[in-house]
């Protein structure tokens, strides 16, 4: 029932296409946002930073694309470059931590990462809906291993301690049980060795689909 799941690439797809410097900007906006939580209210670079701003904006207006134009058909987008846009693990969307993602033996998937304080929720830990967030991402990649065509039917997480901000997480999913299908996933977050959030959930393939991919 093993299946190769096509994991994000880290960029070298965008690389190769040519988006090294796309890549780049991705990269200083993301450090934008960490900065724009960590500036003080009344700090003397306001105005400068706020006209800066507009010349960025102005900019870009002519370059962007419809935003209806960007969302991928499931069935229909063969190159998986919506993965490069995720915002868990698009190395192009600045929302993103990113994470990079490996697998863990046949039916598993795990990463890295420390998140700061834009994913911040309750004082020094990390927001919750982010904390889901990131095990569904991870769940959904190991049950994909296991089917191509999967969505999430449900989830459910146990915040067992706070998630640190500031800390390098530990992220791990695994296939449980396979009933027809039913695909039942397990993820967990681990900080200092200790689980910190765990999570159950069912995914399933739709009932009409595409054929596989080759």
């Amino acid at each position: 029932m093993t299946r190769q799941v096509a994991l994000p690439d880290g960029g070298a797809k965008v690389r190769k296409a040519g988006g090294e410097q796309l890549l780049q900007a991705a990269g200083q906006v993301r450090e934008l946002l960490d900065a724009m939580v960590r500036l003080p209210v009344r700090t003397e670079a306001a105005a400068e930073l706020t006209q800066r701003l507009d010349g960025v904006l102005e900019l870009l207006r002519g370059e962007i694309v419809d935003e209806r134009a960007m969302v991928a058909d499931p069935f229909g987008d063969r190159s998986g470059d919506y993965l490069d846009r995720s915002p868990v693990s698009g190395v192009l969307n600045p929302m993103a931590p990113p994470v990079v993602l490996r697998m863990d033996g046949q039916n598993g998937v795990r990463t890295t990462t420390r998140l700061g304080l834009p994913y911040q929720g309750p004082p020094g830990r990390v927001h919750g809906g982010w904390v889901a967030t990131l095990l569904d991402h991870l769940m959904g990649f190991a049950a994909g291993t296991v089917d191509q065509w999967i969505f999430t039917r449900s989830l459910t997480v146990d915040y067992d301690h706070a998630v640190p901000l500031f800390e390098e997480l530990e992220l791990s999913a695994w296939v449980e049980e396979i009933d027809g299908r039913k695909i039942w996933v397990r993820g967990r977050i681990e900080a200092g060795g200790q689980v910190v959030a765990q999570a159950r959930g069912l995914w399933l393939p739709p009932r009409q689909r595409p054929a596989p991919q080759d």
